[in-house]
């Protein structure tokens, strides 16, 4: 008789872990559009005064963009390496890129939870590993006007406000008015029409 009272112990212990879970993770974001703002406010203090920072005013190509968005209107730049290239990317044009990208810092993710990258280990390996191929008009505008920026081989750290972002919907791996911080390296243009030939060797 003690078998079937320990399973139904350990089935409440588990239902409570379970649910312990779900609250952490809910308790994960909140007040998530509050905490972002802050961190975008403060960066675009610091940005504002130079100190190590950019700032890029987002190209408007296709929806207009509110001009009373203050900081939302946009990216904010720390350049960690300058490429040899010359040429910027155009909006037609395709590239290849290495990324990682995550959310502001939060209660689990001191560093801020990862939620897309282009390579499969932990840590980018630029010899082996393969940079994705994108259509610069195929992205959200906060990266599409980063590219645009860049040259071959720049290494950048890009804060991308939710206004330019993935905006204030959910998402399953972002949450609305998330602030995007991507570590992107642009390893290669390929001109629209004219480089046809866009394989990585």
């Amino acid at each position: 008789m003690k078998r079937p009272l320990y399973i139904i112990a350990s089935f409440i212990l588990f239902l409570t872990a379970m649910s312990c879970q779900e609250q952490d993770e809910v308790a994960e974001f909140d007040n998530w559009q509050q905490q972002n703002e802050r961190y975008l406010d403060s960066l675009a203090t610091v940005a504002r005064k130079g100190n190590g920072w950019t700032m890029y005013k987002s190209f408007n190509l296709g929806d207009p963009l509110d001009m009373n968005a203050n900081n939302n209107y946009y990216i904010y730049v720390q350049k960690l390496e300058n490429g040899t290239g010359t040429e910027h990317p155009l909006y037609n044009d395709s590239v290849r890129v290495h990324y990682i990208g995550h959310l502001i810092p939060s209660a689990s993710y001191p560093d801020g939870y990862c939620f897309d990258k282009s390579f499969k280990g932990d840590v980018l390996n630029i010899e082996t590993d393969v940079p994705t191929l994108f259509g610069v008009n195929g992205l959200v505008k906060g990266f599409s006007t980063a590219l645009m920026n860049m040259v071959e081989g720049d290494h950048w750290r890009v804060v991308i406000p939710y206004y330019i972002g993935y905006g204030t919907s959910e998402d399953i791996n972002v949450p609305g008015y998330s602030t995007l911080i991507f570590e992107m390296y642009l390893a290669r243009i390929y001109r629209y029409q004219k480089d046809t030939n866009t394989q990585w060797y």
